[in-house]
Order: C-alpha cells, then structure tokens, then sequence
C-alpha cells in the first residue's frame, strides 16, 4: 500500500463509528466522519433522565448467536443479565376505550394464534399476498378453526383485536401499514437464536460508543454539526476522487476530496435527497429504483412520567384495543366511522402504553404509521393533554390506585421530522418484492444497493460505498445488521488496497 487512502464516512451511528473502528484497527487512519447533528449515535440515542436513562431511539439488542453487537457488547460486559433482565413486547391490560379490560379468552388465543403465523410467512409470498391480506386469510382460518359458535358480540372483540396486532406488526416493522408490506420482511430476516430475544444494556444502548472510543480515537476524525451537502466524482489525470461539499461554522460550500466515502445514511435520507443534487453525478438508476422500494416508515415514543404512579403493582402496561376505529388497519368488514371526535386520528395509531425499566413513575406510548408523523406537528405539552385524557377514558378502574394526573415530564421522539433521518428504519414492500422476482435481477435487491460505485479504471477501484442497517441482507432493521454493515464495507477497502 504505497500510501494511506483518504476515506470519509457519512454519519455517526454505529455503522459509521464501527467502519472507522474497522479501518483504523487496520492501519487506516486517514478518516473523517462526517455527522450532521451535534451528537453521535444516529438512531441510538439514550437521554440521561434522573438517575438513570431512557432510549428515543433504539430499545433492545435483538438475539444472541451470530450477533456482532451482542457479542461485542457482552465481551465488554455491557449486557444486562438476560435471564431476569430482558424487554418484553405487548405486555399488560387489553383494554377498550371505555375503560373496559378485555377478559375475552379468545382475544389472546387470537393474538398468539396470528404471531405463530408469521413463521408460515412463505404460503403469502406463493400466494401473492401482501402481509394484511394474509393475516386476514390466517384470522378467518382461526375462526373457522373454533369448535363452538362464537356470538357477534364476540367476533366483534376479536375483529377489534385483529387491529391491535396488525397496528403491533406496523410498529415492529416501521412501515406505513401491511397493505404495502411483502412477507420478506420475515422470511428474509433472520433471527439471532439464544435463550432471550429482547437484551438490555446495564445501563443505557449508548455505552456502546463509550466502548467504541476506547479502541480508537474517535473525537479525533469527529466532525459534528457538519452537513454534506454534496457529492460529486472528479478526474485527476488517471484518478477519480470523490468531491463532499460540506456546510460547518457558517461555511455555506466548503470542499474536501477524497479517495473513497461510505455512506451509512438512512434510507429514509437518501429518498429525500434523491430529489436534489446531493448525488451531483449520474446516480446508477437501479440503486435509485432500489433506493425507492425499500420500505422506511416512522415509530416513534412518547414517555409520560408523573409525581406518583396512578396504576397499582399488578400492572405491567395497558394495550389498547379501539371500537371505534375504522382506517386501513382494521379488520375489513368492520363499519365503525373513525372515532376521531374523541381524539386526533394519531392516537388511533398507539399501541399501547409500556412500563419502562428502571423508571418507576414512568409509562411509553408506542406509536406508528400515519399517526406517528400526525403526532409530531404537535407540542410536548399538547401530546400530554391528549395522552393524559387517554390514560383517564382506557384504564380499568381495577388497575387504579389513584386519579391520573397531568404527568410532571413528557419526552417525545420525533424521527420523521429529522432532516437527516426521515423515518425510523427499513422494511421489505410489496414493490421491492416485485423487483426482487424481475427476471433481470440476480440474487437480492439488496445487493444492488450495497454494490459499490467503481471507478471506470483497470483497478475497479470503489469510490462510494454503502452501509448502514437497511444494507444487511437478514439483519435490516437492527443495531446489529448496522454493526455488521459497518464492518463490511470497511473490510471491502482494507481488501481492495492489500491487494493492489
């Protein structure tokens, strides 16, 4: 290697960090990242609250075996003991707008029932069916599979409880609604297997960096709060350069050249740019149609800490199933009209409402498609107005043990607004799914996206390179498939130059 390359890296998540871990572990120090916001972590983000931490972005280390962030972190001893310390998903009171608990045994045998579907996932891809239809197909087949006659009024709770799983299944794959969702996003993505799927940190998720930090020094090839505005390709004699124009410290278009940049934005970013000139070269028109396809929808948190907590020790959280509601996530003879004169139409996206570890006084609202980008053109404290008369008309008057009051904090995600996020993460649509069956693509859509721009020379050399968690092939949506993605792009360079 006659001498060191010049490389940039685009964000400071952990795909970013851990691809300039990677390289400067391998004798490539050369590095700049680039992060546009004034903190590191990207879509990890802990915020220290009183004694302890609360996560706006993300909450879990999914699985074990073959986990590269799991393994890392566990190597530092990072991880909670995920015997008795693990997250649990959906917990709680299924409970009405009315303030009425759900007992309806049905209600959670239909609940398992459509969970245990999703690993027969395949039968929708031969079908052709997008995820909705299929679990409308899996509920008729449940209904159908009882041995006694169930009463309208009972087919109702069930069609009501239909809705909350299929509003749970739009938040687990942050995507708009299951109408557009393939079923390769879960047949594609892989499970990491072990004795626990949720992991906690100790602490928080961003001890990760602490870690990271120790390995090399990052601060030193940090730069925050600077923007890359745009690429461009440049020919120097028989190179060719990549080009960032860049905003920092009131410098509207600063340039920096380079040899080689990864860029491990959201795709949710990269959508929003591929409307503007931030690609101010002849952008390959299959990654655009790939960029395009892939799902990246918003899920968002709102945490409500009051001075006491209202609910009693039994509690374990409250999952919301509306009667009210009719929009795309409803079961599909359901006739209600839209309860939106009680509520904004994004409360209807809710889920439910979740203890959070280590906060006693604390609950989260999770919340998604449409109504999480509704939710975040409205202020803190009107979100906790709103929330707080909520919590008042869904409790069950069993699970009190005092009147709710107007909570004392309110802290809110807001991950589509974000300019240099647009959404929260990846998922597989319909029309990827489409493209992914077109006889003129080999192997996975994905692929198309992670394949590097060349040079045009005999030494192929990779100009523009792509990470981050949307790029992993099993692992999208995750820390780990971010991690991963990191660590492959930055091997790809080291192998480029040892071999030239």
């Amino acid at each position: 290697m006659a001498k060191k390359p010049r490389i940039a890296i685009i964000g400071a998540g952990i795909a970013g960090i851990y691809a300039a871990r990677t390289l400067y572990q391998n004798g490539f120090d050369n590095v700049i990242i680039f992060e546009a916001s004034d903190r590191i972590g990207g879509r990890i983000w802990s915020m220290k609250h009183g004694d302890d931490w609360i996560e706006l972005g993300a909450q879990w280390i999914h699985g074990q075996e073959e986990n590269i962030l799991y393994e890392y972190a566990c190597s530092r001893g990072l991880i909670a003991n995920p015997k008795h310390d693990y997250g649990v998903e959906g917990n709680g009171h299924l409970c009405n707008e009315n303030g009425e608990a759900i007992e309806c045994p049905l209600a959670k045998k239909l609940i398992n029932y459509l969970d245990e579907t999703k690993n027969r996932m395949n039968d929708a891809i031969e079908n052709d069916q997008n995820v909705f239809d299929y679990f409308v197909y899996q509920f008729n087949q449940f209904v159908q599979s009882l041995t006694d006659i169930i009463d309208i009024t009972t087919l109702k709770i069930l069609k009501n409880t239909f809705r909350w799983f299929i509003i749970y299944e739009v938040i687990d794959n942050s995507c708009e609604n299951l109408q557009t969702l393939s079923a390769l996003s879960y047949t594609e993505w892989e499970d990491c297997s072990g004795e626990t799927d949720l992991i906690h940190f100790q602490k928080n998720y961003s001890t990760i960096f602490d870690e990271f930090e120790k390995d090399f020094p990052l601060n030193d090839c940090l730069l925050l709060e600077t923007e890359v505005k745009k690429i461009e390709l440049i020919h120097n004699n028989s190179d060719i350069q990549v080009k960032l124009h860049i905003f920092r410290d009131e410098i509207e278009d600063e340039e920096m050249l380079f040899d080689h940049i990864i860029i491990t934005s959201s795709i949710g970013f990269l959508k929003e740019n591929l409307k503007n000139d931030f690609f101010s070269f002849d952008f390959p028109e299959e990654k655009r149609q790939i960029i395009q396809a892939i799902g990246f929808g918003t899920i968002n948190k709102v945490f409500l800490e009051f001075d006491i907590p209202f609910w009693n020790d039994q509690v374990k959280g409250f999952q919301i199933v509306w009667t009210n509601v009719r929009d795309e996530h409803s079961f599909p003879d359901i006739n209600f009209a839209c309860g939106t004169e009680n509520f904004p139409e994004w409360v209807y996206c809710i889920q439910g409402f979740d203890l959070v570890r280590h906060q006693p006084k604390m609950l989260m609202a999770w919340i998604g498609s449409y109504g999480a980008k509704q939710m975040e053109k409205y202020s803190d404290q009107e979100i906790g107005q709103i929330l707080t008369k909520v919590l008042r008309q869904i409790v069950p008057k069993q699970c009190l043990k005092k009147s709710i009051d107007y909570p004392t904090n309110i802290f809110c995600s807001r991950w589509y607004s974000n300019p240099f996020f647009r959404g929260s993460y990846s998922n597989r649509t319909t029309v990827y799914q489409k493209i992914n069956n077109d006889d003129d693509h080999d192997g996975y859509n994905i692929d198309i996206l992670v394949k590097p721009i060349y040079a045009n020379d005999e030494h192929k050399k990779p100009l523009i390179l792509f990470a981050g968690e949307a790029t992993d092939p099993k692992h999208y949506s995750t820390t780990h498939g971010a991690m991963k993605s990191g660590e492959r792009e930055a091997f790809r360079l080291i192998c480029f130059h040892q071999k030239r």
